[in-house]
């Protein structure tokens, strides 16, 4: 006899795209974090958590129309990455208003210098920090010894 508990639950097309709702709305928070870093360093500016912040909520409603039973509803995971994707698009905006404020910041006569004096002290600060937390080989020392501390 079968037993009837053991029913494969079949994915529909609404919940594949509730669920990369979901995972694109946590890829664009995730991004959106790394995006005020990466414009700094790169001085490019890529909005990917805007990007995928957009997408994650596309998604969600596209999923939301796909749904074929008569009561369209949200499903937790569409739900889930509209949330997410608000949230990614907040934060992309907040870190591309900081990013505008620190270039006017530089752009002052007065706080330019400071600023700039303050990023030099962090960067001295953070290289001792580097090169006290990895110590050089002794001449004769080999790289298995100093790796294993023998």
């Amino acid at each position: 006899m079968m037993n009837s508990n053991n029913k494969k639950k079949i994915s529909t097309s609404a919940d594949r795209l509730a669920t990369c709702a979901l995972i694109c709305g946590l890829a664009g928070v995730i991004c959106s974090f790394f995006y005020l870093p990466i414009s700094l360093m790169s001085g490019g500016n890529y909005p990917t958590g805007l990007i995928c912040g957009v997408m994650g909520i596309l998604l969600a409603v596209m999923s939301r129309r796909a749904d074929e039973r008569p009561k369209k509803a949200f499903r937790g995971r569409a739900i889930a990455g509209i949330v997410f994707g608000c949230i990614a698009i907040g934060l992309t905006f907040f870190f591309f208003y900081a990013l505008i404020n620190y270039y006017d910041a530089l752009k002052d006569p007065v706080m330019g210098p400071q600023i700039n004096e303050l990023l030099n002290r962090l960067q001295q600060q953070f290289q001792e920090q580097l090169n006290e937390q990895q110590p050089s080989l002794a001449p004769g020392g080999s790289a298995a010894a100093l790796f294993f501390r023998i």
